[in-house]
C-alpha cells in the first residue's frame, strides 16, 4: 500500500490478466456527509440539525419507514370510509391485523429510531400515531385495532353495543382531541415542507369530521353520521395522496436519484427563534 498525492492506493491481483494493478480508494467508500438542507429534507427536521455523533450514517433514515407504514394503514381505511366497492364502515374490522402490526409496532419502531437520532418532531408524530393506532384509530389509528377487535369485547360491554350513545360519545371526545393534536402538528409542520404540512392539514379535517360523525351517531342521526364519515374518508384519501408523494420523494433522495421531487421547502417561511433572539 502506498500514498499518491495524499490519496490512499491499494493493490489487487487480477486473476485473468495475472498482474498487479493499483486500485485507488473511491470517494464513494467514504462516510456520507449530509448538508443541513439534505438532512432537513430527508429527516423532516426543521433547521437541518445533524444528530450527535452522526448516527444517521450508521443506522440510516427511519422516516420513510414511519411514512409508508402509516400510509399502508390509512389507505384501506380511507377506501372503507368512502364506501368503495359497496363496503360499510364495519369492514374496518378486517384491518385489525394491519392496525396492530403496521399501524402499531412499525410506527413505534420508527418513533424510537427517530428519538435515538435526536429528531424530536418526527419522533413525537410517529409515537403518537402508534398510540392512536394501538388504542382506537379510525382514519389513521390502530385504535380500530383494540376497539374493533372482537376478542376485546369493548363495544359489547355497552348496552346496545356500537350503537350505544355512551360508546359513540366517548369516541367523539377522543377524535375531538385528536383534532386539536393534529392542528398542533400542522402548525409545527409549517417549518418543514408544504407536502408534510398538507398531510396534517388533511388529517385534522379527517379527525374533526370523524368526531362529528360519532357525535351524530350518538344522537341517533345515522344518515348524517354516515355522510360525515364518508367526508372524513375523502380527507383521508387526500392524506394518502400527500403521504404517498412524500414517501416517493424520500426514497428518491435516499438513493441519490439524479432528480428529486419538489416538497415545497418551508424552513425559511418563518423566522427562527434563534434569529429573533
Amino acid at each position: 500500500m502506498a500514498s499518491k498525492e495524499g490519496r490512499t492506493i491499494s493493490t489487487s491481483h487480477d486473476l485473468e490478466k495475472g498482474e498487479i494493478q493499483p486500485r485507488e480508494d473511491s470517494e464513494q467508500s467514504r462516510p456520507v456527509q449530509y448538508t443541513p438542507e439534505q438532512y432537513e429534507r430527508l429527516f423532516l427536521t426543521p433547521g437541518g440539525r445533524a444528530p450527535l455523533g452522526n448516527i444517521a450514517r450508521k443506522f440510516g433514515n427511519p422516516t420513510p419507514i414511519g411514512v409508508i407504514c402509516f400510509l399502508l394503514v390509512v389507505a384501506p381505511t380511507a377506501f372503507v370510509h368512502m364506501g368503495w366497492g359497496g363496503v360499510t364502515p364495519a369492514a374496518v374490522t378486517a384491518l385489525v391485523g394491519p392496525y396492530y402490526m403496521l399501524g402499531g409496532m412499525a410506527q413505534f419502531v420508527a418513533g424510537i429510531m427517530e428519538w435515538i437520532m435526536g429528531n424530536t418532531f418526527p419522533s413525537v408524530v410517529f409515537m403518537n400515531i402508534w398510540r392512536g393506532l394501538l388504542t382506537l384509530s379510525t382514519s389513521l389509528r390502530l385504535a380500530w385495532g383494540i376497539i374493533f377487535d372482537p376478542s376485546n369485547g369493548i363495544a359489547s360491554s355497552f348496552p346496545g353495543g356500537s350503537s350505544s350513545p355512551e360508546y359513540n360519545k366517548a369516541l367523539m371526545f377522543y377524535f375531538a382531541f385528536w383534532t386539536f393534536l393534529t392542528t398542533v402538528y400542522f402548525v409545527t409542520s409549517l417549518r418543514t415542507n408544504l407536502v408534510f404540512a398538507a398531510v396534517f392539514f388533511s388529517v385534522t379535517f379527517a379527525h374533526g369530521l370523524a368526531a362529528a360523525s360519532f357525535g351524530e351517531l350518538a344522537n341517533g342521526n345515522a344518515a348524517v353520521a354516515a355522510a360525515l364519515l364518508k367526508s372524513a374518508g375523502a380527507f383521508e384519501f387526500a392524506v394518502v395522496c400527500f403521504a404517498a408523494y412524500l414517501f416517493v420523494a424520500l426514497m428518491f433522495e435516499s438513493v441519490d436519484m439524479p432528480f428529486r421531487l419538489p416538497l415545497g421547502d418551508l424552513s425559511n417561511a418563518f423566522s427562527k427563534k434563534t434569529k429573533l433572539s
